[in-house]
Order: C-alpha cells, then sequence, then structure tokens
C-alpha cells in the first residue's frame, strides 16, 4: 500500500492536532459531491449520524492507515479510529525507506490509539532485524491490551533470508489470546518447553522450523487448543496430537524434507481425538503416514506432489501409489472425504491398471478438480468404492499440476 507522493495523508506526517496533516479542501478527493441539488439532500450525513461504535465497527475492517485517514473529514471523525477493535497494519512493499515510515507509524498510531482493549491486532510487512526492538514493543502493546487475536505475518522478498522474527520471552507466558498466527517467526525450543498459552484455541505457523519436540511441547501448553495448522513448515517428521484432548482439527500445508531423502521421508500423523484432517499444499520429498485417525468425520487429502519429468512419471507413479492407497485405506470411515487434483490423478492410472480404491464408509464426496476425460476412470473407482454415497459435489476448480 504505497503512499502517493502528492497525498496529503502521508504516514510519516504528525502534528500535535490530528494525525494528518490538514488536507486541501480544493483538491480534496473526499470532500462531498455538490451533485444534489436538493439542498435537503446535501444536509444529511447518514454516515456521520451513526452512532460511534457502529462506525468504529465498519472502520474495523480497513487497514489502519485508511481507517486513520478518515480523521481529516471532520471534527467528530477525528478520534473515531483511535477506539476502532481492530489494529490491521499492513505494507506489502520491500523498500527499506518504506519500510522504516511504516515502521514510524505503527509507532505512531499505537501511541494515540485509545481503546482499553483490541480484539484483533494484525502487522504485516517484511521483517528485518533492525525492526525487532519496535515490533517486540508493539506486540506487547497488543498483549497488554488483552488482545483476543495476534497476527504477526511477516513476509520476504528473498526466500532463504535468515531473518526471522524471534518470539519476545514474555509470549511465551499465559498471553491472552485466543487466535494465534505466525509467519516466518522463529520459536525458542527451550522457551517451548515452558510455553503456557492456555486461552489459546487457534493456531497456525507458516515458514518456520519446528521439531518433534516443539510439536509436542505447542500441544501440552495449549489445553484449549482446537486447531492447528503447520504451513510450509519443516525439521519434524511427527504429529503426535495424543498430548493434546481437545486438538479436533489439523491442517498440514505442504511441507519440506531433508535433500538426501527425496521420496523416502515420511512424515507421521497420530490423532485419535482428532475429527478433522487437511493435508493440503506441494509436498517437497516428503509423504504421509496415518497411524491413529479413528475418530476422524472429514478428511481432505488435496495435497501435491512436485512434477516430475516426462521420463519419470512411471516410476513416480509407482512410488506414490501404494502411499495414497494406505491414505484412503485409513480414512475408510470418514463421512465426509475430499480429494483434490494430484490425488484424482494417481486414483484415474490405478484404475486403468486394475488397481481400485479401497472400500469407504463415506456419504459426502467432494473433487476439487476441473474435470477432463482422463479423470474419469479414477471418478468411477471413487463411486465404486463407496456404496454409501449420498451427495456427491464436483468444484470445477483450475488445475496447477501437470496432466499425465
Amino acid at each position: 500500500m504505497r503512499q502517493p507522493s502528492e497525498s496529503s495523508v502521508n504516514a510519516t506526517i504528525w502534528d500535535s492536532t490530528t494525525f494528518y496533516r490538514t488536507p486541501n479542501l480544493k483538491n480534496n478527493p473526499l470532500k462531498r459531491p455538490r451533485s444534489c441539488q436538493n439542498k435537503e439532500c446535501q444536509k444529511v450525513d447518514r454516515i456521520s449520524n451513526l452512532p460511534d461504535p457502529i462506525i468504529q465497527h465498519i472502520l474495523s475492517f480497513l487497514p489502519a492507515d485508511d481507517a486513520i485517514k478518515t480523521c481529516i473529514l471532520s471534527k467528530r471523525w477525528d478520534t473515531i479510529w483511535t477506539l476502532v477493535p481492530n489494529l490491521i497494519f499492513r505494507r506489502e512493499c520491500s523498500c527499506s525507506q518504506e519500510a522504516e515510515n511504516f515502521a514510524v507509524f505503527v509507532d505512531k498510531a499505537l501511541m494515540h490509539y485509545r481503546s482499553p482493549k483490541v480484539k484483533k491486532f494484525l502487522v504485516e510487512f517484511e521483517f528485518t532485524e533492525c525492526f525487532k526492538a519496535q515490533v517486540d514493543s508493539w506486540v506487547d502493546f497488543a498483549v497488554r491490551l488483552k488482545v483476543e487475536e495476534l497476527c504477526l505475518e511477516f513476509h520476504r522478498e528473498i526466500a532463504d533470508d535468515p531473518d526471522y522474527y524471534y518470539l519476545p520471552n514474555f509470549l511465551y507466558n499465559n498471553i491472552p489470546a485466543e487466535k494465534l498466527s505466525l509467519r516466518f517467526c522463529a520459536l525458542s525450543p527451550n522457551k517451548l518447553k515452558q510455553v503456557s498459552w492456555m486461552s489459546l484455541k487457534v493456531l497456525s505457523i507458516s515458514y518456520s522450523w519446528l521439531s518433534n519436540e516443539m510439536i509436542k511441547n505447542i500441544c501440552l501448553g495449549c489445553s484449549l487448543l482446537e486447531y492447528l495448522k503447520l504451513n510450509q513448515c519443516c525439521g519434524f517428521d511427527q504429529i503426535n496430537t495424543n498430548f493434546s484432548s481437545s486438538l479436533k482439527d489439523l491442517v498440514v500445508d505442504g511441507s519440506w524434507g531433508p535433500e538426501d531423502k527425496f521420496g523416502d521421508f515420511v512424515i507421521t500423523i497420530k490423532g485419535p481425538n482428532l475429527l478433522s484432517l487437511t493435508l493440503a499444499g506441494y509436498m517437497h520429498r516428503a509423504n504421509y503416514m496415518l497411524l491413529d485417525v479413528s475418530s476422524l468425520v472429514e478428511a481432505n487429502i488435496g495435497y501435491r506432489m512436485k512434477s516430475c519429468s516426462h521420463g519419470c512419471r512411471s516410476n513416480w507413479y509407482s512410488a506414490h501409489r501404494s502411499v495414497l492407497h494406505d491414505l484412503l485405506e485409513k480414512l475408510q470411515h470418514v463421512e465426509k472425504l475430499t480429494i483434490g487434483t494430484w490425488c484424482l490423478q494417481i486414483l484415474s492410472i490405478s484404475e486403468v491398471k486394475g488397481l481400485s480404491s479401497p472400500t469407504s464408509a463415506c456419504k459426502y464426496l467432494t473433487l476439487n478438480k476441473k474435470i477432463n476425460k482422463w479423470d474419469l476412470p479414477g471418478i468411477a473407482s471413487l463411486l465404486q468404492s463407496s456404496p454409501n454415497l449420498q451427495k456427491l459435489t464436483i468444484n470445477l476448480m483450475p488445475s496447477n499440476n501437470f496432466e499425465f
């Protein structure tokens, strides 16, 4: 969200009375149009006549810089934004100067925020180590205001950039948040041994390194955790949810295996209390194995394996067909099953080769695939192996996999 250079609402401008410099009313794009000839119509400002809590609720859906810009509308709007329940700070540009301006903008916005509590606090920009102290202060601010949903979602222009945001020590204590989302954040293995997120119900971790022990400690330290998502994480080969009786929904969206174990690296999942399991995204040099998922009601196996050259596709299929077959056998009891593009292609080849799908108790089957004639054998195999099927849903989604 690049600030236009000619704008009178540049985030770096500050004075003692308003957040932004007073705008030029002659060129102000927010100036009320005079197209209405009815004088009574011109006098009516229905939005400004709304109660403050409703206006604040509306503004809470906007990024913070857009919400703050409303302070130039009138004196009444001057401080309305300071009580919005959600604070959303986003900066997509990777320019270092704009990142510095963004950090200054967040600092100043928090100085003027007057609400005693914040419902959602989100900060997203390209983090580098020089912003560590400032981000720590923002997180401390959100925790002190008893934040309900905390989102630290950083991004980077270079994938192997070493600048991860290391969570401050106080964040491992009993924070009030019920939802926590971390992207390109580094977690301390030692701190996770004593982690206490007793209010946390939803946790999402993206692009981070996690060991088996760290995942175990997260489950142990989150007694109310219901939903766990691991997105493009690496470092583990086991997800054991036995340590969390409350965890019901697990999402694994892609994972990275060691470079020297292409196709031989297996991630085992143990979840006797899980009700929903999603395996999505690209799997790099790794496969899945389900050990105990007896309570599952819903499963989505929409993951994809990295494509290969034409010359190795036959061996590639043979290597992964047994993995998919084993997954379907472990999911025979689920009532709701979703199949994605890659899995459906494997099933189609298997059917042509005379290898049918395992029998399923599925009642509701969803196929996420733009159907073509090569998918028909796989669909037929699924239908024949699902005698209890009551509803079939086909989402015609474009494929990003190669066609066999």
